[in-house]
């Protein structure tokens, strides 16, 4: 028989309910302790250690994964918000299913369920006394150095999200506080970002339009060329001429601007004279 130990009772329920959702399930006994599970064989020539390796990897991914990981947010990284907790862990899940691609990630060769099965095939599974502790402690090395791997890239990836947040509303309550400069303006973006008003305007003259001491207060978020005269004008309308939606910088400036702004398809923007309204006064 083999005898499976577990730290609680939650650990052998969820354990248990993994086993009675297996299609062999009829080809075992299982003889239910105290924070123990038993398993025989029904059939003399059933191989447990077959039946056991799935159950197990399972077991560790889909019961004891994401507990990893919140501890590691909350003790190692010092997470202690639920809500932050909860995000950042979302992440990782992003990045686990690979919906991540941006993300300054890149993922070990080996698959946490190979890198998990690959150590519970060097050890016999038809006999004997299991320890799940025992093993996450002195065999799973390699998958848990992959979780802190993708628990600090979702760490990461969560402070960017909050920079780039905090930056967004300092950039509303300053278009909010400021009066327009021009009350309507156009953005093309075929390629590049073109704010039309100011496409033919000098560098320099172009300089009377930016808040300098602004930007100077923000030099890692805006750019010369767009966000910074656009800020600085702060216009009642935005109209922005765009096929990718997603973009990053289309993004921006719809969270921003928010209902200021209306998005058009590029094939609806014509060269047309586009009269500057600036503002009165």
């Amino acid at each position: 028989m083999l005898e499976i130990i577990f730290e609680d009772d939650h650990d052998a329920a969820a354990f248990l309910h993994l086993i009675q959702h297996s299609d062999d399930r009829n080809n075992i006994i299982v003889r239910e302790g105290i924070r123990k599970i038993g398993i025989e064989k029904a059939n003399p020539a059933f191989p447990i250690q077959r039946f056991m390796e799935p159950i197990l990897v399972k077991f560790f991914l889909e019961c004891k994964e994401d507990e990893h990981m919140l501890s590691l947010i909350e003790e190692t990284y010092c997470f202690t918000d639920q809500d932050e907790q909860q995000q950042i862990l979302q992440l990782a899940h992003s990045i686990i299913e690979g919906e991540a691609d941006d993300l300054p990630f890149e993922p070990l060769k080996l698959s946490r369920k190979q890198s998990i099965l690959d150590e519970l095939q060097t050890i016999c599974l038809e006999e004997g006394v299991f320890y799940i502790r025992s093993f996450q402690t002195f065999r799973l090395g390699s998958y848990y150095k992959q979780l802190r791997d993708i628990t600090e890239a979702a760490i990461d990836e969560y402070k960017m999200e909050q920079e780039y947040q905090n930056f967004i509303q300092t950039l509303r309550d300053y278009v909010d506080a400021k009066q327009p400069r021009i009350k309507k303006v156009h953005i093309v973006h075929d390629g590049s970002f073109t704010l039309w008003e100011l496409r033919y305007v000098p560098e320099r003259e172009k300089m009377k339009y930016i808040d300098r001491r602004f930007v100077r207060d923000h030099p890692m978020y805006i750019d010369s060329h767009l966000l910074a005269p656009l800020i600085s004008i702060a216009p009642d309308e935005v109209v922005l001429y765009t096929d990718q939606p997603e973009h990053m910088m289309a993004r921006t400036i719809q969270n921003v601007f928010q209902e200021r702004v209306e998005m058009l398809p590029l094939h609806a923007f014509t060269d047309a004279e586009i009269p500057v309204k600036h503002s009165e006064g």
